[in-house]
């Protein structure tokens, strides 16, 4: 794969980075405020959840538009990659390093969200 080609993927990982981190921060709060039954803290919370959200949705529609445009063989690498595929060369090592972070942080972010949301939902959930 070029190193252009690696580079906007990793550029795209690290907005995926960031926004995964903004939105753990921000359920990290909510949970607070949940276990503090501070209902306008947790209603202002669910709402500012909605940007980050929004951003990771971006990136990743920009990642996918990106690995499309590529050439099948660079695509289906990117692919392999992204699903936790290890460096085949030195060049793919940050990008493979980056992927990895971003499902650690994800898995953080999707336990956490589930845990939020039985407290929230109680019996519902």
């Amino acid at each position: 794969m070029e190193a252009a080609a690696l580079m906007d993927a990793h550029v795209q990982l690290k907005r995926i980075y960031n926004a995964l981190n903004e939105a753990l921060d921000l359920t990290r709060q909510l949970a607070d405020a949940v276990d503090r039954d501070d209902q306008i803290s947790t209603h202002m919370l669910i709402s500012m959840r909605q940007e980050p959200t929004d951003r990771l949705a971006q990136a990743y529609q920009a990642l996918d538009q990106q690995r499309q445009a590529l050439p099948a063989a660079d695509a289906d690498r990117l692919a392999a990659i992204l699903k936790g595929g290890e460096a085949e060369t030195p060049e793919e090592a940050p990008l493979v390093s980056q992927a990895g972070v971003n499902r650690r942080v994800l898995r953080q972010l999707v336990d956490l969200d589930q845990v939020v949301n039985r407290k929230l939902a109680r019996e519902k959930s």
